[in-house]
């Protein structure tokens, strides 16, 4: 599933005039609460910036956007490093959505019943 065609993806179609992929992302955070159940994490996509950003965003050269997932079991985490490189798929089920964050040294898999993108935002990274 592409992020696209997520809830929420309003502000990521306007900015971007493809749909950005998920094969290569920096997770920055994960969050988890127990009301609903839900599962957060915020992540760059790894060069892709928007092509067609608003006039305020200047200056940029990373775009951080999040998933929002609720209604999670099933919930598998191994590994953390201070740089997480991973491919994040989403698949639709027949109960939701089967999401998995797989990278070298890290892996995170869950099902779930809902999906919701948050963001983008940009930013510029000194490194």
């Amino acid at each position: 599933m592409n992020l696209v065609d997520l809830a929420g993806a309003e502000l990521l179609r306007r900015v971007f005039s493809y749909s950005p992929t998920t094969e290569k992302i920096d997770l920055f955070d994960i969050s988890l609460k127990r009301d609903g159940k839900v599962f957060i994490a915020n992540f760059d996509l790894i060069d892709q910036v928007p092509d067609r950003p608003p006039e305020k965003w200047k200056n940029f050269n990373r775009c951080r956007v999040g998933i929002h997932c609720a209604v999670v079991s099933e919930l598998q985490i191994s590994g953390w490093n201070t740089r997480n490189i991973a491919c994040l798929c989403i698949d639709k089920t027949e109960g939701g959505y089967e999401v998995r964050i797989i990278g070298d040294s890290l892996k995170i898999k869950f099902l779930c019943q809902f999906v919701s993108l948050t963001g983008p935002t940009v930013y510029l990274d000194g490194e």
